[in-house]
Order: structure tokens, then C-alpha cells, then sequence
């Protein structure tokens, strides 16, 4: 009797045994598009009763220890979302329930994108955390978990850039007569985005030898002059806010080699002072001002100008945010300006696999996994952060369904167990009788 009550429990141990690997395969098919999940698997153990040798074996079953291989990258599939994360290689995104938690969680989904409020936020809602950096990239409030917030985009007005450079690139005609004068117009900004027109008035005065003024400032939308402001000109070849140019006999540059500030103070619209580098090109050479002649004897001689070019930018709005692998977001404007606003950690753990998971594909730091380490994305052992890439599930459905029916299999065999022992029962009350 005791041999068949055996029997019987070991059955139920199987017919439990196998229910729980069915329970995780179905799981693990259900989030075979889940981004970021990791496969759980069954892992099965006999159990024995007493101490004996196999000469007096006695068994108690099997039992099942489902668990997680956490440290199993998923690949990585494009999208077309720049606020789609993927991590190429080990660490965790760190993430919240809410924009003002301080409770940390940590997970591979990183389908993130902006939610009414600004924020970055996963399709399970969760909030992605980051450092608040300065433009340059410069974290401001340190490193710790302590300095971690909810990263919100919503916060960044429009950004301008003023001019500091310019160069014109253009042929002044060697055959003009002495006090012509030929002019070119540059457009620059101030430091609110606002767009002027800087007239350069370029007038022989001898063989070989100019002298370059500039006027005051018009603005670019109606072309009046900003009567409030004041130009002056300084440079190793300028006298009294005149600065003279001159050109070897093959018509290449001689003089000036340095820059020419132009500094342009009193902008009406409230603008910063402006200090404009302007650059007649590189001594000896034609890469940007030079003389040669460009009349045809019937034609008056005329300036060519080939480029204006500066690095001043219009006021612009913002468009996007997008990351780098090391983790740095970046503000978008559509005048071309970025500059960063926050940068993600990365959290490493001394064991992965520790981790306790939670809903929403996320996970808890626990004493078997230890505390998380923030690192920067990209060194060490943590991975790049890949922008418009997020990590697929590591299930693969082929071998889940040879598994499930493994499991099936082994159900209906210990079915078959119980029917038997249920048999043997009925037999031997039958021969009591």
C-alpha cells in the first residue's frame, strides 16, 4: 500500500511539475513581442524519500524552479523612433513608477517616447531617469542615484547662435582705377537670432592695395539701418576703424594674415555685443580674398564673389530629442542647433540573475542580485545605448512549442500513472473482498 501511496504522490509531483513548465511556456509565448522580456525556463529536480542506495530507492517525485536567464541579449531591431532605446551588451535602463519617485526599478524595454507632460516614458509606464547636464554635457548635480530625475523635453525654449565668424571668398578686380569701390553683403546675427545685413565696402587705393569699411547694420527682414548700433574695426592693419588689405604681384594675399574684428555694440534688439572674426583668407594664397583682373577691355572690371560664409544661426524652434551611445540626449532645433540636456546611466548589478522580477517587464535590485552601479553607457561593461533600436524578446517560439509538447507528453504520462495506480487499487480492495 505504501509502495502504490508512493507511486500515487510521485504522479501528482510530475502532473504539478509539468502544469508549471506548461504555465512558463505559455508565458514565454505570450511575450514573444514583448520587448525587452527574457525566457523563463523550468527547471525540473528529482526528490528521494529515506537514504537509501538504488538497491533501496525510494522516490518522492520531481519539482520545478522556473527562472530567468537576465543576462541573454535579445536582438536588436530598427525602428523609426529616435527615442526607441536598445543597449548593446550588459546593463539596465533606470526607470520609475512616477515623475517624482525616488523608488528605482530596472529594465531592457525601451520603447520610450513623450508623453503629454514632456517626459520619456515606456509602453508600460514607466519614467526613464537621467542627469541633468549644462549644454556642454556637463552633469551638474553629480552622479549619484540621489541626482536622478524623470527626463522631461519639454522644458527647452528655442536657442540662437550669434555670428563670430566670417569670410568672404571673392576676386577683387586688379584692373579697377584708383578710388573704385565695390561692395558685398554678409548676413550675420545677433545673439537673439535676429538677422542683419553687414555691408563691406571694399575701394582701391593704390596698385595692389585696398582699404575695407563696414556699415552699420541693416536688418535683413526690411533693410532700415539699426541706427542705435556702433561698428568699429581692429586688427593689425586697421587705422581709424579702416583696415587695409594688400596682395602680392600674382594676386594672392599679403596682408592682413591675422583676423579682422568686426565688434558691433548697441543691437536695438537688445542683443549681446557682437564680435565678428572676419577673415580676408590665408597669406599667399586664394582661399578667400584676391586680385586679379576682370575686365575684358570692353567691360568694366567687377568683384566676383564666389561665397559669404559665417556660423551664426536664426532663433529656431525645438523639433526632437535623440541619444548617443554614451547616453547623452540632445535637444533638437530646426535651425540646426543641439545641445545636450541629459545624460542615462546604466545600471550594473554583481549578479543579474538576482534580480526580482516585477510587472511591466521591470526589475528590483534584491540581495542575491546586490545594488545597482550607475555607469556611463558605453564603458566599462556596460553597453552602447543604440537610438531607433529596441531589444526583441529572447523567446523562440520554435523551441517553445517542441517544449510544450515535452511537457504534454509527460502530463499524459503520469495521467497514465494515476489511472494505473487507481487500478491497482480497485484490484487489490477487490481481492480483500
Amino acid at each position: 500500500m505504501s509502495t502504490l501511496s508512493s507511486s500515487m504522490n510521485v504522479a501528482v509531483s510530475a502532473l504539478y511539475a509539468q502544469s508549471a513548465a506548461v504555465s512558463t511556456i505559455s508565458n514565454n509565448l505570450a511575450n514573444s513581442s514583448t520587448y525587452g522580456y527574457k525566457i523563463t525556463t523550468a527547471s525540473f529536480s528529482s526528490m528521494v524519500s529515506g537514504s537509501g542506495s538504488y538497491s533501496n530507492f525510494t522516490g518522492a517525485g520531481v519539482t520545478v524552479n522556473p527562472s530567468q536567464s537576465l543576462t541573454t541579449q535579445g536582438t536588436l531591431v530598427g525602428t523609426e523612433s529616435d527615442t526607441d532605446l536598445g543597449i548593446d551588451g550588459e546593463g539596465w535602463f533606470v526607470v520609475a513608477n512616477s515623475s517624482d519617485s525616488d523608488v528605482f526599478y530596472y529594465t531592457r524595454a525601451g520603447d520610450f517616447s513623450t508623453d503629454d507632460e514632456g517626459y520619456l516614458v515606456n509602453s508600460s509606464g514607466w519614467y526613464l531617469q537621467g542627469y541633468a547636464t549644462d549644454r556642454d554635457g556637463s552633469v551638474v548635480a553629480g552622479t549619484s542615484a540621489a541626482s536622478l530625475e524623470a527626463i522631461n523635453v519639454n522644458d527647452y525654449a528655442g536657442a540662437a547662435e550669434a555670428t563670430t565668424e566670417l569670410e568672404v571668398q571673392a576676386i577683387l578686380p586688379a584692373d579697377a582705377e584708383i578710388g573704385d569701390a565695390f561692395t558685398v553683403d554678409a548676413e550675420v546675427y545677433d545673439s537673439l537670432g535676429t538677422a542683419y545685413t553687414l555691408t563691406l565696402t571694399y575701394t582701391k587705393t593704390a596698385a595692389n592695395t585696398w582699404e575695407m569699411t563696414v556699415d552699420q547694420p541693416a536688418y535683413s527682414s526690411d533693410g532700415t539701418t539699426d541706427t542705435a548700433t556702433t561698428v568699429t574695426l581692429t586688427g593689425s592693419t586697421v587705422t581709424s576703424n579702416v583696415a587695409t588689405i594688400t596682395f602680392n604681384e600674382d594676386g594672392t594675399l599679403l596682408t592682413p594674415a591675422d583676423d579682422i574684428v568686426i565688434g558691433i555694440s548697441g543691437w536695438s534688439s537688445g542683443g549681446a555685443t557682437s564680435s565678428i572674426a572676419y577673415s580676408c583668407g590665408t597669406a599667399d594664397a586664394t582661399d578667400g580674398l584676391s586680385q586679379y583682373a576682370t575686365g575684358d577691355g570692353t567691360a568694366d572690371p567687377t568683384l566676383t564673389l564666389t561665397a559669404v560664409t559665417q556660423d551664426g544661426l536664426r532663433f529656431g524652434e525645438f523639433t526632437s530629442v535623440s541619444v548617443d551611445s554614451s547616453g547623452y540626449v540632445y535637444a533638437n532645433f530646426d535651425n540646426g542647433i543641439s545641445y545636450t540636456i541629459y545624460k542615462i546611466p546604466l545600471a550594473t548589478f554583481a549578479n543579474d540573475n538576482g534580480l526580482e522580477a516585477e510587472s511591466g517587464t521591470v526589475y528590483a535590485a534584491s540581495i542575491y542580485s546586490g545594488e545597482a552601479n550607475l555607469v556611463e553607457a558605453d564603458s566599462g561593461s556596460a553597453g552602447a545605448i543604440e537610438s531607433g533600436e529596441l531589444e526583441s524578446s529572447t523567446v523562440d517560439t520554435a523551441t517553445e512549442f517542441s517544449s510544450l509538447i515535452v511537457a504534454q507528453q509527460a502530463y499524459s504520462a503520469a495521467s497514465e500513472i494515476i489511472s494505473t495506480v487507481s487500478d491497482m487499487y480497485d484490484e487489490l480492495m477487490a481481492a480483500k473482498r
